[in-house]
């Protein structure tokens, strides 16, 4: 009777270190087990590459690309042969730390004596090591748990009561057999912290011209860690640092919004949120269109013979206002005079 096979595996998509193709063969007799592979080569029973197990199921290690093909598992014995295929795909890809290859960094402030995350999310097929290297040289593999440190098994480095002798560079690494990536952190802890202010005041009125130039609107904030800066717009649009929205723009650095060409469609109130781990802190802009000037008259109607005349101007115009006036010498002397405004008498002594 000749060997009969079960092939155990169809054609498959591998994402793994290494994989395993089990070749079930039964008979009157004992069959033997060979495996062929893609390049059509005997497969040997044990090697850097490959090993078959006594039951006849094949291990592959270390799989990539090259790995892929049909594989043809042959179970023979002195009845016969019979041989059944197994059509391997394979996956691989070289690690990946928050979706970058090779090296970045980042910069962090944290506050003495709080408790800090840092995050390492590394993909790769296989699956990378995830490994941590301290500024001082002490390697954390994952997981980790130790004194104030921890790793967790997703990458994330856990520091707790963090002091001052923590600053420095923490490094991340993330390796499979396809090559590494990496991640460093410098780290600078503040000693204490202190909430954001600004100068006062807090709200400022600005005013719009129908055609102006452009404006540029501070958010000069103090604070330690330094604050991060956030600008709401008067639709409740928020714009982060270095956003450019139509004629706005928020710059990168000192919280600075910038207006191009403002006109009468730019009033209302600006918002800057200014924020560290302290708390936050806001300061408004209002701005409302411009008005020429508005002179209020509580003057009576005199009979005029002459007028005084205030003038009030700005950006926008201006406007005037008469008093009149009719002054009348009633007695005149080298010592006095008496003179009449309007309807007052008023008495000048002269020296």
């Amino acid at each position: 009777m000749e060997a009969i096979i079960c092939a155990c595996i169809k054609d498959q998509m591998v994402r793994i270190w290494s994989f395993q193709m089990k070749c079930d063969a039964t008979g009157v007799l004992p069959p033997t087990i060979i495996w062929i592979s893609p390049r059509n080569k005997i497969i040997p029973s044990s090697s850097v590459k490959y090993q078959i197990l006594n039951d006849g199921t094949l291990i592959i290690k270390k799989l990539t690309l090259a790995d892929q093909g049909k594989y043809a598992c042959v179970a023979w014995n002195p009845a016969g042969d019979n041989i059944k295929n197994v059509n391997l795909l394979v996956e691989v890809k070289g690690p990946q730390i928050k979706g970058h290859s090779g090296r970045t960094e980042n910069k962090i402030l944290a506050v003495y004596y709080q408790t800090l995350l840092l995050d390492c999310k590394a993909e790769g097929m296989p699956e990378p090591q995830i490994t941590w290297t301290t500024p001082y040289g002490m390697s954390l593999p994952t997981p980790y748990l130790g004194g104030r440190f921890q790793v967790h098994r997703n990458g994330t480095l856990e520091l707790r009561g963090i002091r001052k002798t923590d600053e420095g560079r923490f490094l991340c690494i993330a390796k499979n057999y396809l090559g590494e990536a990496s991640l460093a952190v410098d780290l600078e802890v503040a000693s204490l912290d202190e909430k954001p202010s600004f100068p006062v005041p807090n709200t400022e009125v600005l005013s719009l011209e129908a055609d102006g130039d452009d404006i540029s609107l501070e958010c000069r904030a103090t604070g330690k860690p330094k604050p991060e800066f956030l600008w709401i717009l008067p639709n409740g649009t928020a714009m982060s640092p270095g956003m450019k929205l139509q004629w706005f723009f928020h710059y990168l650095g000192n919280g600075t919004l910038h207006i191009m060409q403002t006109g009468v469609i730019d009033k209302g109130v600006y918002q800057c949120l200014a924020k560290n781990v302290a708390r936050q802190a806001e300061k408004r802009y209002a701005l409302e269109p411009g008005q020429k000037p508005h002179i209020r008259s509580t003057a009576s109607t005199m009979k005029i013979s002459g007028s005084y005349t205030c003038k009030a101007t700005n950006t926008f115009g201006s406007s005037t206002l008469s008093y009149p006036k009719a002054i009348v010498y009633l007695f005149n002397s080298s010592h006095f005079k008496v003179v009449q405004f309007s309807s007052i008498i008023v008495l000048i002594l002269q020296s």
